[in-house]
């Protein structure tokens, strides 16, 4: 019984590593394929991740496909896909140049699926991973470059957010973004832009007094007041002609200013301050934020016609802890960012921090686990960021809710427990086989001796493990 649960443990976590492996691939290059639909599957053939593209482009191209219950694939499961390819048993809508196989230091983690567009599927065959890696970015067309690419999710919900936020941008009304500090608005904002050659310009409303405030957004005539530059100068109105002006946290406008802004957008022009003759100007107004505006206008604290312009439509977007699914995308993601920044070499992420991290409030949002991952790649001193490189506040996290953490471990007091846990059940695993436990736990042999010591784990502790 002993034999047999050790194999099963061994088979469990190399699973659970190569699951990682195969998610942090998809989280460094999902979004370089751009309107093209992508579906990841694992070895077994089951899907695991879905792009906002992948439901149209499969219906487009003849195939059924429902996210999450979508069914196991077994002519692209690992052991399959080759003979499957030679023989030509896949699934008819399915052609063998979309399929592109994921493998790590030699070993098949899984497959992706890049379907085209329906216009890039009439015309040309898609752009696999490797072929948009190997392009030079100068040679990308601008309709190639997607303006939601700096969204970073695997989230369902805000998939749907994007595709809704998409629809929104060809109609350019005036759009009202919501949500807490740090969820993204501004990216957004961004993405409802679209690029171009055209200016975005933003504002915060929140941080600047008054009369600062009103100098900005209006610009101001020369003279106009005490240490006036000469000749006056622009607003932000002025300067987004043509473009996008981003208001963020619109709901600390003082109101007595609101009606000046209500003015600019009925009537397409502005006063500079000081000024007695309006200036023409067009723009596409979107603004963010935290409050609840409906809430403000009946407390008599926002104008409820200036509501009403700025809120042609709204979009919510969601806090973190509503969407825990992008915790590990997302730390991933800025894991590889600042590990390129800093310059150094390949990391990746210990398990038992993902779990860690999803036990946080993120009343920051993205912009705090921005942050926190920021930090400790600045403190990792190995290969593998661990639990004692989190910042004291979220490291010493207890789990507030019973239940299991993973697939291999039992209900854990702290994520130091839980490393630990996890330590001492691959090197058992591995039969004591160091080497080999530091193999499939990703990190250092010399890394893997100083948790050991660290947690109180030795040879004889592993071997009296064996042998129970």
């Amino acid at each position: 019984m002993a034999t047999a649960n050790r194999i099963e443990n061994r088979l469990t976590i190399g699973e659970m590593e190569r699951r990682y492996r195969l998610l942090n691939y998809w989280a460094q290059h999902s979004a370089s394929l751009g309107n093209q639909g992508a579906v990841l599957f694992d070895r077994r053939g089951l899907p695991v991740q879905v792009n906002e593209h992948a439901h149209v482009a499969i219906l487009a191209a003849g195939g059924e496909f429902e996210w999450p219950a979508s069914r196991r694939i077994p002519e692209l499961a690992a052991g399959t896909l080759r003979r499957s390819l030679t023989r030509g048993t896949i699934p008819s809508w399915i052609r063998p140049e979309w399929i592109e196989s994921i493998v790590d230091h030699g070993e098949h983690l899984g497959t992706l699926l890049v379907i085209p567009s329906l216009k890039a599927c009439i015309s040309t065959p898609p752009t696999t991973l490797s072929q948009r890696h190997a392009t030079a970015p100068s040679e990308a067309s601008e309709t190639e470059k997607d303006p939601f690419a700096g969204i970073i999710t695997s989230d369902a919900a805000m998939q749907a957010i994007i595709a809704k936020a998409r629809q929104i941008a060809r109609a350019k009304a005036s759009v009202l973004l919501l949500g807490e500090t740090g969820v993204g608005k501004e990216e957004f904002a961004r993405g409802i832009h679209g690029g171009g050659a055209t200016p975005f310009v933003v504002l915060n409303c929140g941080g600047l007094s008054r009369e600062l405030l009103a100098s900005e957004l209006f610009g101001y005539a020369d003279g106009a007041f005490t240490g006036a530059r000469k000749g006056g100068l622009a607003g932000k109105i002025e300067a987004a002609a043509g473009g996008t002006l981003f208001l963020d946290e619109i709901g600390e406008m003082p109101l007595d200013m609101q009606p000046h802004l209500l003015r600019v957008l009925e009537q397409g022009e502005v006063y500079r301050l000081g000024e007695t003759a309006p200036r023409k100007v067009s723009f596409h107004l979107i603004a963010a934020t935290h409050r609840d505006l409906r809430q403000e206008v009946a407390a008599g604290r926002f104008r409820m016609d200036l509501y009403y312009r700025v809120a042609v439509t709204s979009m919510r977007i969601p806090p973190l802890r509503e969407r825990k699914g992008d915790i590990a995308t997302l730390a991933q993601f800025f894991l590889d960012h600042f590990r390129v920044k800093q310059g150094l070499k390949r990391s990746t992420i210990n398990p038992a921090v993902i779990r860690q991290l999803e036990l946080n409030a993120w009343e920051g949002n993205v912009r705090e686990l921005r942050n926190v991952i920021e930090s400790a790649v600045l403190v990792s001193d190995g290969e593998m960021v661990t639990c004692a490189d989190l910042p004291s506040e979220l490291a010493a996290t207890e789990k507030s809710t019973a239940g299991p953490v993973s697939s291999i471990g039992g209900d854990m007091q702290s994520i130091a427990e839980g490393e630990r846990d996890l330590i001492n059940r691959t090197v058992a695993a591995t039969g004591g086989n160091l080497t080999l436990a530091a193999r499939q736990l990703s990190i250092a042999k010399s890394t893997l001796y100083a948790k050991m010591q660290r947690y109180g784990l030795s040879r004889e502790t592993v071997r009296n493990r064996i042998a129970d």
